[in-house]
Protein backbone atom coordinates (compact mmCIF):
# COMPACT_ATOMS: atom_id res chain seq x y z
CA UNK A 1 0.00 0.00 0.00
CA UNK A 2 1.45 3.51 -0.84
CA UNK A 3 1.59 5.77 2.21
CA UNK A 4 -0.75 7.89 0.37
CA UNK A 5 -3.53 5.66 1.49
CA UNK A 6 -2.40 5.59 4.61
CA UNK A 7 -5.50 7.14 6.80
CA UNK A 8 -3.42 9.08 9.08
CA UNK A 9 -1.96 10.85 5.86
CA UNK A 10 -5.57 11.03 4.33
CA UNK A 11 -6.19 12.53 7.40
CA UNK A 12 -3.31 15.18 7.73
CA UNK A 13 -3.98 16.18 3.96
CA UNK A 14 -7.28 16.96 4.74
CA UNK A 15 -6.72 18.97 7.70
CA UNK A 16 -4.33 21.10 5.64
CA UNK A 17 -7.36 21.49 3.20
CA UNK A 18 -9.57 22.56 5.91
CA UNK A 19 -6.53 24.76 7.03
CA UNK A 20 -5.80 26.18 3.16
CA UNK A 21 -10.03 26.96 2.69
CA UNK A 22 -10.05 29.08 6.00
CA UNK A 23 -6.95 31.36 5.50
CA UNK A 24 -8.38 31.66 1.98
CA UNK A 25 -11.40 33.02 3.39
CA UNK A 26 -9.84 35.12 6.13
CA UNK A 27 -7.28 36.72 3.78
CA UNK A 28 -9.53 39.55 3.17
CA UNK A 29 -9.37 40.23 7.14
CA UNK A 30 -5.85 40.23 6.87
CA UNK A 31 -5.40 37.03 9.44
CA UNK A 32 -4.61 33.24 9.26
CA UNK A 33 -6.59 30.65 10.71
CA UNK A 34 -4.06 29.75 13.61
CA UNK A 35 -4.31 33.75 14.29
CA UNK A 36 -8.41 33.62 14.06
CA UNK A 37 -7.98 31.41 17.43
CA UNK A 38 -6.53 33.67 19.39
CA UNK A 39 -8.87 36.14 18.26
CA UNK A 40 -11.80 33.70 19.03
CA UNK A 41 -10.28 32.92 21.88
CA UNK A 42 -10.17 36.08 23.14
CA UNK A 43 -13.74 36.80 22.42
CA UNK A 44 -14.77 34.17 25.03
CA UNK A 45 -11.99 35.70 27.96
CA UNK A 46 -11.09 38.91 26.69
CA UNK A 47 -7.66 39.86 28.99
CA UNK A 48 -6.47 36.71 29.16
CA UNK A 49 -2.82 35.32 29.89
CA UNK A 50 -0.13 33.95 26.81
CA UNK A 51 -0.24 30.76 28.78
CA UNK A 52 -4.06 30.55 29.38
CA UNK A 53 -4.83 31.55 25.55
CA UNK A 54 -1.68 28.40 24.71
CA UNK A 55 -3.46 26.35 27.15
CA UNK A 56 -6.93 26.84 25.01
CA UNK A 57 -5.64 26.34 21.97
CA UNK A 58 -3.34 23.51 22.81
CA UNK A 59 -0.40 24.92 21.60
CA UNK A 60 3.00 26.13 23.63
CA UNK A 61 3.20 29.36 25.14
CA UNK A 62 6.25 30.45 22.06
CA UNK A 63 3.89 29.65 19.86
CA UNK A 64 1.40 31.90 20.84
CA UNK A 65 3.29 34.49 21.61
CA UNK A 66 4.52 34.45 17.99
CA UNK A 67 0.48 34.85 16.90
CA UNK A 68 -0.06 37.70 19.35
CA UNK A 69 3.18 39.12 18.42
CA UNK A 70 1.54 39.03 14.79
CA UNK A 71 -1.40 40.26 15.46
CA UNK A 72 -0.25 43.53 17.89
CA UNK A 73 1.32 44.34 14.48
CA UNK A 74 -2.01 44.71 13.28
CA UNK A 75 -3.74 46.76 15.66
CA UNK A 76 -5.88 43.69 16.49
CA UNK A 77 -4.32 43.30 20.30
CA UNK A 78 -2.82 44.65 22.88
CA UNK A 79 -0.80 43.69 25.46
CA UNK A 80 -0.39 44.22 29.10
CA UNK A 81 1.68 43.31 32.46
CA UNK A 82 -0.28 41.43 34.58
CA UNK A 83 -0.72 43.36 37.91
CA UNK A 84 -0.95 40.14 40.04
CA UNK A 85 2.24 38.95 38.12
CA UNK A 86 4.75 40.47 36.42
CA UNK A 87 6.10 37.41 34.82
CA UNK A 88 2.84 37.57 32.92
CA UNK A 89 0.96 39.13 29.67
CA UNK A 90 -2.69 39.66 29.15
CA UNK A 91 -4.02 39.88 25.87
CA UNK A 92 -6.93 42.38 24.90
CA UNK A 93 -8.31 42.60 21.77
CA UNK A 94 -8.74 46.14 20.22
CA UNK A 95 -11.62 47.63 19.01
CA UNK A 96 -10.67 46.62 15.58
CA UNK A 97 -9.57 43.07 16.75
CA UNK A 98 -12.62 42.95 18.06
CA UNK A 99 -14.22 43.40 15.00
CA UNK A 100 -12.58 40.90 12.85
CA UNK A 101 -12.77 38.49 15.66
CA UNK A 102 -16.77 38.70 15.46
CA UNK A 103 -16.63 38.33 11.54
CA UNK A 104 -13.91 35.44 11.53
CA UNK A 105 -16.32 33.83 14.26
CA UNK A 106 -19.25 33.97 11.58
CA UNK A 107 -16.94 32.67 9.10
CA UNK A 108 -15.42 29.96 11.11
CA UNK A 109 -18.76 28.57 11.77
CA UNK A 110 -19.25 27.89 7.98
CA UNK A 111 -17.86 24.84 7.62
CA UNK A 112 -18.16 23.65 11.01
CA UNK A 113 -21.69 21.88 9.66
CA UNK A 114 -20.40 20.72 6.95
CA UNK A 115 -18.03 18.52 8.95
CA UNK A 116 -20.46 17.74 11.50
CA UNK A 117 -22.90 16.17 8.88
CA UNK A 118 -19.97 14.00 7.27
CA UNK A 119 -18.30 13.22 9.99
CA UNK A 120 -21.85 11.65 11.47
CA UNK A 121 -22.47 9.99 8.62
CA UNK A 122 -18.52 8.31 8.38
CA UNK A 123 -17.76 4.77 9.20
CA UNK A 124 -14.82 2.96 9.04
CA UNK A 125 -16.61 1.10 5.33
CA UNK A 126 -17.97 4.33 4.68
CA UNK A 127 -14.81 6.26 5.89
CA UNK A 128 -13.47 6.25 2.16
CA UNK A 129 -15.90 7.37 0.23
CA UNK A 130 -16.41 9.82 2.65
CA UNK A 131 -13.00 11.29 2.74
CA UNK A 132 -13.14 11.39 -0.38
CA UNK A 133 -16.02 13.28 -1.29
CA UNK A 134 -15.67 15.81 1.25
CA UNK A 135 -11.72 16.13 0.03
CA UNK A 136 -13.56 16.58 -3.38
CA UNK A 137 -15.89 19.68 -2.11
CA UNK A 138 -13.07 21.41 -0.34
CA UNK A 139 -10.94 21.26 -3.70
CA UNK A 140 -13.64 22.88 -5.15
CA UNK A 141 -14.54 25.17 -2.57
CA UNK A 142 -18.25 23.73 -2.22
CA UNK A 143 -19.46 24.70 1.47
CA UNK A 144 -22.57 24.77 2.75
CA UNK A 145 -24.75 24.45 -0.66
CA UNK A 146 -23.93 20.86 0.14
CA UNK A 147 -25.40 20.59 3.19
CA UNK A 148 -28.79 20.87 1.69
CA UNK A 149 -28.48 18.11 -0.98
CA UNK A 150 -27.00 15.83 1.60
CA UNK A 151 -29.95 16.22 4.17
CA UNK A 152 -32.61 15.56 1.42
Amino acid sequence: MEFTKYYCFRLGALTRRIINYYNTRFKDLGITLSQSFVLLSLLEQDGSSVKTIASALQLDSPAVTGLVDRLAKQGLVSRQEDPNDRRSTLVFLTQEGQKIAEEAAIRAKEIDPLLKLYLAEMTLVGMEQTMEDLEQKLETGETIGIMQNRKN
